[in-house]
């Protein structure tokens, strides 16, 4: 973290002079509030408060540091809580994977520890807000049914910003994709960029034939297709006011693409019948098969470019950051980590 100061100007003579010109107040005065506004303009932060571990508790020692069984017990737990049906057999490589998970996390807290990165407050804040902006209004009571405190989750989470900080300063702020690189990419992928015939249409569908007695007297007496298939109509398209929105016309089904094709925008189509009921069309218009400009596509490019790149080396980096590593997995406490001791020696 880089801690910002305010510039003040100082004079260097022992005693400044007023606007008068008499000798001011002496320089060790001045020395004392420019220490206090250097205080005040420091970001605070926060610092990873990691518990003790009973040596009977240490799961993995990584670089000599104790990992509690309790934080491959949190990671497990959370896990559960977005994927509940696992089979027996997949659980060993599981916990396998979750280990590594939290083998390079560490790796990455020790590495900005030794850089100084820290989280400022503010951001230590909005990242938790952030974080149960996301999850359900009863998140915290989820942690509770799963047996994960709300500091277990939290540490968790400073872990995962104080990463993630770590590789934006090492990693990512090193990238950088030249506009030259994005035009030739744009150029030598020119297939990749023709965007398909498009069909925009609204769709209405009902079981009863009564319900479609209903929709085409509200359609011809002026409603809007939308609200009627807002008020009608089945599934999300009465949600949606049957808009599907674009959709390639290949994604389409030909029973369909057939019907929308006979019409002219605005045109709402004769009544249909399949399995799924009676439908209504109105179709709003097709888009042709046409090549995406390169200022269509530029920010795509970029995006994806930068993410490669990214991606490679951070995998280099972390390599490395591994290879100058210690691991130490817990022999007696392998195989609830999913680890067989052949895995642990090798460690």
């Amino acid at each position: 973290m880089t801690i910002k100061y305010c510039r003040r100007r100082v004079p260097i003579n022992l005693f400044h002079q007023g606007r008068s010109g008499k000798p001011g107040r002496p320089f060790w005065f001045l020395l004392t509030v420019l220490a206090i506004g250097l205080g005040a303009c420091r970001e605070p932060t926060v610092d990873l408060q990691l518990p003790k571990v009973p040596p009977d508790k240490v799961a993995v020692l990584v670089n000599g540091e104790p990992v509690p069984l309790e934080e491959f017990d949190t990671e497990f737990r959370l896990m559960a809580i977005h994927y509940s049906a696992v089979s027996e057999g997949q659980m060993r490589p599981i916990k396998r994977r979750l280990l590594e998970q939290v083998i390079d996390r560490r790796l990455l807290v020790q590495q900005a520890e030794k850089e100084g990165i820290k989280l400022t407050q503010k951001e230590w804040d909005q990242d938790v807000q952030d974080a149960l902006r996301e999850m359900p209004d009863d998140f915290l009571e989820i942690l509770k049914v799963q047996g994960v405190s709300e500091e277990a989750w939290k540490r968790k989470l400073m872990q995962e910003k104080l990463a993630a900080k770590l590789v934006d300063h090492d990693v990512n702020s090193l990238v950088q994709i030249t506009p030259d690189e994005v035009q030739d990419y744009y150029w030598s992928h020119l297939a990749d960029y023709w965007k398909p015939e498009m069909v925009h249409c609204l769709h209405l569908v009902v079981q009863k034939h009564a319900d479609l007695t209903k929709a085409l007297e509200r359609l011809q007496a002026g409603e809007p297709f939308t609200k009627v298939a807002g008020d009608l109509s089945l599934g999300q398209e009465k949600a949606q006011g049957g808009d599907w929105g674009e959709q390639p016309v290949d994604d389409m089904p030909a029973p369909y693409l057939q019907i929308l094709r006979k019409l002219q925008p605005g045109q709402i189509s004769k009544p249909f019948r399949d399995h799924f009921g009676y439908h209504l069309f109105q179709l709003i218009d097709f888009q042709p098969r046409e090549m995406q400009s390169f200022e269509a596509v530029r920010q795509e490019i970029l995006d994806e470019l930068s993410k490669e790149e990214k991606d490679l080396r951070f995998d280099q980096w972390m390599t490395d950051l591994k290879r100058r590593s210690t691991i130490r997995v817990n022999p007696d406490l392998a195989p609830v980590v999913g680890v067989t001791l052949e895995d642990s020696n090798e460690k």
